[in-house]
């Protein structure tokens, strides 16, 4: 699958701009704060349906505009299709598929699949376990709209069961249970103790299955990014302790146990402490925790294998690649490293590639399309002959 062309209408600092990409590798060039992360973030949100970097989306509205328009052309097996996401000042978001079909947002990676790289995912090997956990949410649900509910219903009820735990230790008096307030509160925790185990066991499950893929992928990805011998492994750490290729079943038991050990806890902390909510990820080289005692080197060449895993991954689950986002990743990346990523993608992968270094030509193949941006302006130009 691939971008044919880019609508955008009054999003970001774009008032309006139309861009036909290629098939292969797409490079904007311009200084900072011109738009060029716009527009990767432009294609992000056509696939996503929300953005990667603003918590709402008015913020995606040009300045003094009532609303913003994305439309993208998208070819993929059997027939093309259009996409199309809208969203007014007033609240008012429409997705549209070929111009006509109304569907949900969280539909819209069932026919546009994008793997994202910015500098600020290195977060996921220095940041918090909410980092990761949210790379394996959206890893997950980009194939696996089931995965989607799962979370959403997870979600639901922890929240609902921290809400009763507040209960419970403001006291019977304060939450209006009366004299048998503590008997009822815990058969309604129970209640809840099961509508978070029933969604909380499928999706450790399920995390632990795909994590059990990218770690092949990423090890496969790290050799070939790097050229060296080191070895790398992503490593899942439950909340539940888990047994090698555990059931969903015994998954379930382990967690609705592991809940009633923590209960006089969550009591006294009001919060729910065991569960997919508190599940991380970590990375290691040869051995050696890479958050902790990694370079920035090793660093950002685990995330960047990460990124290659979770194309390879998707691309092996919905039968198209992916397209690649790759937003001011070059500078970040020494000659060897860099070379080694541009020999991946070529001729795999449709890919949009973001720099402010001029000199970023050179290092694209004849092939590449070249774009200058400047101001909200879009000017497409060939590349110079080598």
């Amino acid at each position: 699958m691939w971008v044919s062309s880019l609508e955008l209408t009054d999003f970001r600092n774009y008032a309006q701009v139309s861009a036909k990409l290629d098939s292969g590798l797409n490079l904007f060039l311009g200084r900072n704060a011109q738009g060029k992360t716009n527009l990767l973030e432009a294609v992000y949100v056509a696939s996503a349906g929300r953005s990667y970097r603003a918590s709402r989306d008015a913020e995606l509205i040009r300045w003094g505009q009532s609303h913003f328009r994305i439309c993208a052309s998208i070819e993929r097996k059997p027939v093309p299709m259009s996409l199309e996401v809208s969203f007014s000042h007033t609240g008012q978001r429409l997705v549209r598929l070929n111009g006509c079909e109304r569907v949900r947002a969280a539909e819209l990676s069932s026919y546009l699949n994008v793997v994202m790289f910015t500098p600020d995912d290195l977060a996921l090997v220095k940041g918090s376990p909410a980092d990761r956990r949210k790379f394996l949410d959206l890893e997950i649900s980009q194939i696996s709209p089931t995965y989607r509910s799962w979370v959403s219903t997870y979600a639901k009820a922890v929240s609902q069961r921290n809400a009763l735990l507040k209960q419970a230790a403001a006291g019977a008096k304060a939450s209006g249970f009366g004299a048998s307030g503590g008997n009822r509160i815990g058969d309604l925790l129970e209640a809840w103790d099961e509508q978070i185990v029933d969604a909380g066991s499928r999706i450790t499950a399920r995390r632990a299955e795909v994590i059990e893929s990218l770690a092949v992928l990423g090890r496969i990805a790290h050799r070939k990014i790097t050229g060296t011998k080191e070895i790398l492994t992503m490593r899942y750490v439950p909340s539940i302790p888990l047994e090698c290729s555990a059931s969903v079943s015994a998954i379930a038991e382990l967690f609705r146990a592991r809940l009633k050990e923590l209960r006089r806890a969550e009591l006294a902390r009001c919060v729910t402490l065991a569960g997919p909510h508190r599940d991380d990820l970590v990375f290691e080289i040869d051995g050696m925790d890479v958050a902790s005692f990694g370079s920035q080197g090793q660093q950002r060449s685990t995330v960047l294998s990460v990124k290659m895993a979770e194309v390879e991954f998707i691309r092996s689950r919905v039968g198209d690649e992916p397209v690649l986002l790759l937003d001011d990743v070059l500078s970040e990346l020494d000659e060897v490293r860099r070379a080694h990523l541009l020999s991946e993608v070529v001729g795999r992968h449709q890919t949009l590639v973001t720099s402010v270094e001029p000199d970023a030509i050179r290092m694209m193949p004849g092939s590449a399309r070249v774009f200058q941006i400047h101001a909200g302006e879009v000017t497409g130009f060939a590349p110079p002959v080598r």
